[in-house]
């Protein structure tokens, strides 16, 4: 019976009180330490892809012969290419003479015409592999929503309590334009387009594909 006159309302309140503490304790740590591996991920995949398309541009100067080139007409080619821009109706060959009409114009000095089926293979190639990256950044971002979304106390704490996306998940598109947290998962959505895809989404019109004239 003496034992029992510790037990009193007051002590057994402090004794839920720290029970419940502690368990919420351990349920944001853990989904802190589950948002660690999204976010760092997001970050790695988006640099990754940045760093394919700086790989994509050096190789296409080299191959050019015109590596120490510093021509926003040719870096704009270079954008245009990856985006489809020169397509040749439904093939995924570029359309070699819009393409290389182009490259003149940007760099009317170039005279190795005999590698430009060579380039158009190159962009090719590097194209499919730009878009492997994309879909994979898409991906991780799917998986991100769908984690923080799920579950309603749980997609509480991860917005409100943990405010996650937070300042630890980074896209830069230079080396000072840096977008952070919910800014920084916008970025990262904004996946390069075609021209005549983004046209389509923006008025809900496509028009018919029509092949380019050289």
């Amino acid at each position: 019976m003496e034992k029992a006159k510790w037990i009193t309302p007051g002590r057994v309140i402090f004794v839920a009180l720290v029970a419940i503490g502690i368990w919420a304790y351990t349920y944001a740590n853990d989904l802190w330490n589950t948002a660690v591996p999204h976010q760092t991920g997001l970050n790695a995949q988006y640099k990754q892809n940045q760093s394919y398309l700086a790989a994509y541009e050096s190789g296409f100067f080299e191959m050019l012969g015109v590596a120490n080139v510093k021509s926003d007409k040719l870096n704009k080619i270079l954008l245009d290419s990856v985006k489809g821009r020169y397509d040749g109706n439904s093939s995924a060959k570029p359309g070699t003479g819009m393409l290389f009409s182009a490259i003149a114009e940007a760099y009317p000095d170039l005279k190795q015409l005999d590698i430009y089926d060579k380039v158009t293979d190159y962009i090719v190639a590097q194209r499919a592999g730009y878009n492997g990256l994309q879909v994979a950044l898409l991906s991780r971002i799917q998986s991100f929503d769908t984690w923080r979304q799920s579950n309603l106390v749980q997609s509480l704490l991860i917005k409100y309590v943990l405010n996650i996306p937070n300042k630890d998940l980074i896209a830069c598109a230079g080396p000072t334009d840096c977008k952070y947290g919910a800014e920084a998962l916008e970025r990262m959505r904004n996946i390069v387009l075609t021209e005549g895809t983004e046209k389509a989404y923006a008025t809900s019109k496509m028009a018919p594909l029509v092949a380019p004239k050289d």
